[in-house]
């Protein structure tokens, strides 16, 4: 199996990139490999980890936003880049996380966690210091990639708070990592710090809470615009969207929401914030977003929290984890936290 396995790297290394799809069953990889058309590689694929949803792990309820942070920036996360290797080991990190935490599974039928999508090809330029994705040039070449879904049910389940964050960065240019740290694995450990607590208090929330991982957001919020497209859940139950992203660094408590208006989502924040001893206002983007845009866009009312200072080293190789502060990520938590209480509460 590990010669057959070493094979099909070379394939893949040689022909075009594609994502070794280590958490998708093989009937789903069938699909994908239609949808796709080339090249013609078939993919060996472990099973589908299933979830034990009535044999919570307690370990798992102890760990911190910092212990995210640091598996989603370990060396073989290769900075998260969308269609990597380093991409599905952070998808698998995630996914277990799910899973262990007893969230039901809301990607694609018969996928579990994942909802899977495809990317264009992307050229990595700099501006003003800092690397970002252009469009590459054949726009007929799609890559795959994979969201993250999963829910605790409420007592309504037609009504849905969605909190999420984007797990994707940089990847690797020019023989440096872009580990990422701030941007985005201090939100994606927010999130689930959330999660863990509302876990470790057994008790049901009014509203139903869905949780998403974002992929391929560096690449102008594709797999928040991908969920948008062909949604897990109905669009119309979403209450609000509750994002997270780069909230590790800056001064403590000093926090920036971005949002289409004062609608509920950013207002729930600005309360939340308030109520943890931290400010969190409204603040003009400058030409940057997050993926709570693509929720706006659609009518659903979103914002994103953010550090005011989150510009700083982000998108360089420096944003590691000398760069977050405890104290930071925890009062983003709490803030995020006691918004969910409020909306779904």
């Amino acid at each position: 199996m590990k010669t057959r396995r070493a094979f099909i790297k070379s394939l893949l290394g040689f022909g075009a990139i594609i994502l070794p799809w280590s958490l998708l069953p093989n009937r789903f990889a069938e699909t994908l490999k239609v949808m796709l058309g080339r090249p013609p590689v078939t993919l060996v694929l472990p099973p589908e980890a299933k979830s034990k949803n009535d044999d919570l792990n307690y370990e798992i309820l102890n760990r911190t936003a910092l212990d995210d942070i640091y598996a989603l920036t370990a060396p073989e996360m290769q900075g998260r880049k969308a269609g990597s290797v380093g991409e599905s080991k952070a998808a698998e990190y995630l996914s277990s996380q799910l899973s262990m935490l007893g969230l039901r599974p809301m990607g694609d039928l018969s996928t579990g966690f994942i909802q899977a999508f495809t990317i264009p090809p992307v050229i990595e330029t700099r501006v003003n210091g800092r690397l970002t994705f252009r469009p590459g040039d054949n726009k007929n070449l799609r890559f795959p990639s994979v969201n993250l879904i999963g829910e605790l049910m409420g007592e309504k389940t037609e009504e849905i708070i969605l909190l999420s964050a984007h797990y994707d960065h940089l990847g690797i240019f020019e023989g440096e990592v872009y580990p990422g740290a701030n941007d985005n694995a201090s939100g994606v450990g927010c999130v689930l710090d959330v999660i863990r607590r509302i876990t470790r208090e057994s008790e049901t929330p009014k509203r139903t809470i869905v949780v998403a991982f974002w992929s391929a957001e560096e690449m102008g919020f594709v797999g928040s615009q991908a969920f948008l497209h062909s949604p897990t859940v109905p669009l119309k139950q979403i209450v609000a969207v509750l994002n997270a992203d780069t909230v590790g660094n800056g001064m403590i408590g000093n926090f920036a929401l971005w949002g289409e208006g004062e609608n509920i989502a950013v207002t729930t924040l600005k309360q939340a914030a308030a109520e943890s001893g931290a400010s969190a206002q409204l603040t003009p983007r400058g030409g940057h977003n997050s993926d709570s845009v693509s929720f706006g866009l659609a009518g659903i009312p979103a914002a994103t929290l953010l550090a005011q200072e989150w510009l700083y080293k982000n998108h360089t190789p420096e944003d590691t984890l000398a760069l977050i502060k405890s104290e930071q990520v925890y009062l983003a938590t709490e803030i995020l936290y006691k918004a969910v209480r409020r909306l779904a509460f």
